[in-house]
């Protein structure tokens, strides 16, 4: 039971880690919480085995060689290298006569002045992140099996520790860059306030309205031509088929007569002949003519000889 608290409380230790760089300089500590006097983790990339932190118990130099050795060696995870085991076999195992069982770490162990350690493999959700060692040298111990159950049980709590904090990271940096969004969009806004809205773009030339009123056609104005237009005020003035012929200089024959006026009346409907009455005689009522007689007095209009003024067709002869 106070084994289970003692690694509960060196990795409690690493739970206020905020990255993943600052985890791994406090692994080597939290180890030597456990009992041991030298820890030292490593990164595994692509099967090379990297030292990152070290820690010597009352001696930070001796610590550091340790470190420069084994980076300047960066052994490579082979059959020969019992961290290979460790690795493949996923626990934590025991290294008891460093003399004999290790092979391929010479200038580490000799820098180290390694008798006996033991060694994890530490994991990630990507599979090995690394490994951890520890030994009892300042101690002048030897590791043994109870040393090495409760490593690995370290071991496995690191491995969950580090999981977390990549979570953490990940977090904080998805909150700064919302952050940064959310200033951005914060700082775009004080401007747009600051100097107003931009002008609408206008798309193409503006088209200016004629000015005064609209100019519209009567129902006459589109009924007839013209020319139809033109003798038709003629005969509203009470023109006769003479002065008609002197204004449009024309002869006499083609002025209005009974036959042209048939002809004039066969273009219009019924209905338009009575909405062309009403708007002539409404149009022609408060304009005083000829001494100050109006239209409206005047009989209107006047039918020429030979056409009924009732039906504007033209009588048998």
């Amino acid at each position: 039971m106070r084994v289970h608290t003692q690694v509960q409380e060196a990795l409690d230790r690493l739970q206020d880690a905020r990255s993943v760089a600052r985890l791994v300089e406090r692994v080597p500590e939290a180890v030597c919480q456990l009992g041991f006097d030298r820890a030292l983790f490593s990164e595994i990339r692509e099967s090379v085995w990297i030292p990152q932190s070290c820690t010597v118990l009352g001696d930070p130099g001796w610590a550091a060689e340790i470190l420069r050795i084994g980076r300047t060696e960066s052994p490579v995870l082979d059959r020969t290298l019992v961290e290979t085991e460790a690795v493949r076999r996923r626990r934590a195992l025991l290294v008891a006569d460093t003399q004999r069982e290790v092979r391929g770490l010479a200038c580490l162990v000799e820098a180290a002045r390694m008798e006996s350690y033991v060694v994890a493999a530490v994991l990630s959700d990507d599979g090995v992140l690394g490994l951890v060692h520890a030994d009892r040298h300042v101690q002048r111990r030897q590791v043994d099996e109870l040393d090495r159950e409760v490593f690995g049980m370290f071991a496995q709590g690191l491995g969950i520790v580090f999981r977390r904090t990549v979570l953490v990271e990940r977090v904080q940096s998805l909150r700064t860059e919302v952050d940064q969004f959310t200033m951005n969009i914060a700082n775009t806004m004080d401007r747009i306030l600051r100097t107003g809205l931009p002008a609408a773009p206008v798309i193409g030339d503006p088209v200016a309205p004629p000015p005064g009123p609209v100019p519209t056609r009567s129902f006459v104005e589109s009924a007839l031509t013209p020319r139809q237009l033109e003798v038709l005020r003629l005969l509203g003035d009470g023109k006769t088929n003479a002065g008609i012929a002197t204004r449009l200089t024309i002869s006499e024959d083609t002025a209005p007569s009974p036959t042209s006026s048939t002809h004039l009346a066969s273009l219009l409907n019924d209905q338009q002949i009575q909405r062309l009455d009403a708007e002539i005689t409404d149009s022609s009522a408060t304009a005083p003519r000829d001494g100050g007689r109006t239209n409206a007095q005047r009989p209107w209009p006047r039918v020429p000889r030979g056409v009924d003024s009732r039906s504007h067709q033209a009588l048998p002869r």
